[in-house]
């Protein structure tokens, strides 16, 4: 894998998201000073102000995926529509989306994909 982002939850080499990106594609990019607070306080000043790069996590597509289904909560926040997926015969994860040749938007459930309402 010639452009290559190592995933800080398994380890493994994942493609990244573009050329010169430090993300995975399909995963999630988390700030680490960002994200959270400790104690409900948490001085992000000096990390807004630094020219060096911030701490975070590179998060593959399975690994995003298992964290959803640990916390339902913030699942049900993303719902289906957490990330474009292709058009297949069967989506990637539950949290996909895609659209189909005919403009239709299609949403991932249960491990289909259902169609969309019209609005």
């Amino acid at each position: 894998m010639s452009n290559a982002v190592k995933c800080d939850a398994c380890g493994q080499a994942r493609q990244a998201s573009m050329p010169t990106a430090k993300t995975i594609d399909g995963g999630w990019y988390l700030p680490y000073e960002h994200f959270g607070f400790y104690a409900g306080f948490t001085d992000n000043l000096e990390a807004l102000m630094a020219d060096d790069e911030p701490r975070s996590w590179s998060i593959c597509h399975d690994c995003v995926v298992k964290f959803l289904d640990t916390f339902p909560l913030l699942a049900k926040s993303i719902e289906s529509g957490g990330h474009h997926s292709p058009y297949e015969a069967k989506p990637c994860c539950n949290y996909a989306w895609s659209s189909t040749l005919e403009g239709e938007t299609v949403f991932a459930s249960g491990g289909e994909w259902i169609v969309a309402p019209k609005q």
